[in-house]
């Protein structure tokens, strides 16, 4: 009898088989699927892997290739050519290994992930462009620089052995073009969205190659330049004139003495000297002057060699003090070239001191003072005063041609002088004034373009003497966006001071302080400033002290011009400030040029330095719209 919920034991029944529509299915296993994924997880870790592996490689190459590049750069200094071609061929091999191990198909592939893949773009873009520069920038210039040893480039016997500069030539263009393009591969790329190691490589990389940027179009401007300027296709004669920075000009001061120069495939001669109160002046300009030029600065610059360079632009200076060389002795001239006694300060520190007729000891230590204040102490009759920078600058000339200079301080000093804009080149010949134009040798106006504006402050004498010696000048500038329009306003402040004794007016020769003549108190400072603006831009205020100041508003050149006057007694200090819209530009961004000046103190400007230039904040609410 059954009870409750079981059955009770019985014999078995035999099993009734289920119809295979009915049959319960056991789950499959699928092996080749399971391998698969494994496969891929597998891929993904050997790529990873790789890729990291690579990078630490390529990092560790690159890292190790910067010891290779400063052992070029000092080996190129020293003239020890050898050993910088060893260290340009260790610098190619590193980068060389650092662009293979990012350029392999795995890595390339890998590009294509999203947020890792614009990273390892950047790394093998960087890499790539570091072994061009290593291939071909480095190594041909290290190859050139075989052939054109700096050391070499200083006369001997009155000549330059233009043969090795002429065959560089292909050399050195080819690395030029190819340090643009890789430059340029390096600007594009976007680091924005890149980890911070590699955004931080890529900005670094980026700054090197801006630091690099002037020293190679330097160079290939050297070669192109240096043969057919010193008479590779034929002779050329030269205006040397040397600028006084004791009686300011716009372009670095008033043409003291002048003299012509002969080149002739590379030998260098002086042919005749004169002192710039010999040549003019005449009734009428002798050269075409524009009228907005004659409107700021009087017709004097086409009358009096002295002022052709009231003008800050250069190219026109040069070519009216040509043509009155040209009126007074003949013949031709082909450039001008303008230096200061700054400059053969510099050059006195690769010739070694130089003993004039006089007994005078000329040395880079005391060459400004002795030419810009010494001299005029000495000698109140200016055909004396001419007569001794006559013989300073043949003492000087002298020594440069007759060898034995070290070659490698005199084309620093040089290079020097042209970035702080002391030494300034015109050409008659188009091609050669074509690439000077590029430089800061050709002193044009300033240049502006859509993302900066470029100003210039300029500094004329008005006192009729020697009194810039002691003229003190800092500038400062800044910009904003203040206007709805997005046009920037630009602030320019320029601070004169007057640093002579206070007793200048009796204890200074007379012919320092003009003696007033021109109707300034003895020991007074009269400048006359021009503050040049972007240009097709807007002249908005000139003021000092938070009020309006006298101005002779104008235009050059398609920019606008404040032209003022300050002038100070000894110890006083005035600062006016010039107000500008940029209408052509929509970044606040700046280019100023200043006349290359004195410290106002006697002691020697750094050759090279230019005159600093402080930024401004522009406070928005001061600005006139």
């Amino acid at each position: 009898m059954a009870t409750g919920l079981t059955v009770p034991d019985a014999p078995p029944r035999p099993a009734t088989p289920t119809p295979p529509s009915v049959r319960r299915r056991r789950p499959l296993r699928h092996p080749v699927g399971t391998t698969v994924l494994a496969a891929i997880a597998f891929v993904l870790l050997f790529a990873i892997v790789w890729i990291g592996v690579r990078g630490y490689l390529a990092q560790r190459a690159l890292n190790d290739a910067v010891p290779s590049a400063e052992t070029v750069k000092t080996a190129i200094g020293s003239g020890d050519i050898p050993a910088a071609a060893r260290a340009a061929d260790a610098l190619h091999r590193r980068t060389a290994d650092a662009a293979a191990l990012t350029s392999d198909p795995i890595w390339v592939t890998a590009e294509a992930v999203p947020w890792i893949g614009p990273n390892l773009t950047a790394v093998r873009e960087a890499a790539a462009a570091s072994d061009a520069i290593a291939a071909k920038v480095v190594q041909p210039l290290v190859a050139a620089g075989g052939a054109v040893d700096l050391r070499a480039l200083a006369m001997t016997n009155g000549r330059i052995d233009l043969d090795p500069i002429i065959k560089a030539q292909p050399a050195v263009a080819k690395a030029a073009v190819a340090f643009s393009a890789a430059r340029a591969s390096v600007a594009s790329i976007e680091t924005g969205a890149l980890v911070s190691p590699v955004a931080g490589g890529i900005d670094r990389l980026h700054d090197v190659l801006d630091r690099a940027a002037p020293d190679v179009e330097a160079l290939n401007n050297t070669v192109r330049l240096l043969p057919s300027m010193l008479g590779a296709a034929g002779p050329r004669d030269y205006l040397l004139v040397a600028q006084n920075p004791a009686e300011l000009r716009s372009t670095g001061g008033l043409i003291g003495a002048v003299a012509l120069v002969h080149a002739d495939k590379g030998a260098v001669s002086l042919q005749r000297q004169s002192a710039g109160t010999a040549i003019g002046p005449w009734e009428t300009p002798v050269a075409d002057v524009p009228l907005s030029t004659q409107g700021l600065y009087g017709p004097l610059v086409g009358r009096y060699l002295q002022d052709v360079n009231l003008t800050p632009h250069f190219p026109l200076a040069a070519a009216t003090a040509a043509r009155m060389w040209t009126t007074t002795y003949g013949g031709t001239v082909d450039g001008v070239v303008a230096v200061d006694p700054v400059v053969l300060s510099g050059l006195l520190s690769a010739t070694g001191p130089v003993t004039l007729p006089t007994g005078d000891r000329l040395t880079s230590d005391n060459a400004v003072k002795l030419l810009l204040s010494d001299v005029y102490q000495r000698y109140s009759d200016p055909a004396q005063q001419d007569g001794f920078f006559a013989s300073a600058a043949s003492a000087v000339f002298a020594r440069l041609s007759g060898g034995g200079v070290d070659g490698k301080k005199l084309v620093t000093a040089l290079a020097a002088a042209g970035e702080s804009r002391r030494v300034l080149i015109w050409s008659e010949h188009g091609s050669d004034q074509k690439i000077l134009g590029r430089t800061t040798l050709a002193g044009g106006l300033p240049r502006s373009d859509l993302s900066a504006a470029g100003i210039g402050v300029y500094f004329n004498d008005a006192t009729g003497s020697k009194m810039d010696y002691y003229l003190g000048t800092s500038v400062a500038a800044g910009a904003a966006v203040c206007r709805a329009d997005g046009k920037p306003s630009t602030m320019v402040s320029v601070t004169l001071t007057n640093r002579a004794p206070a007793d200048a007016g009796t204890s200074l020769p007379k012919y320092v302080t003009g003696g007033g003549s021109y109707g300034v108190t003895p020991g007074n400072i009269r400048t006359r400033v021009a503050v040049y603006g972007p240009a097709g831009g807007f002249l908005a205020a000139t003021q000092s002290d938070g009020t309006n100041y006298a101005t002779v508003a104008g235009v050059d050149a398609t920019r606008p011009v404040s032209l003022f006057t300050v002038e100070l007694a000894p110890g006083e200090s005035r600062t006016v400030s010039v107000q500008f819209l940029n209408a052509g530009q929509t970044a606040a961004n700046l280019d100023v040029v200043t006349t290359p000046t004195l410290p106002g103190d006697g002691t020697t400007p750094v050759l090279g330095a230019r005159n600093a230039v402080r930024p401004i904040v522009v406070q928005c609410a001061s600005v006139v719209k």
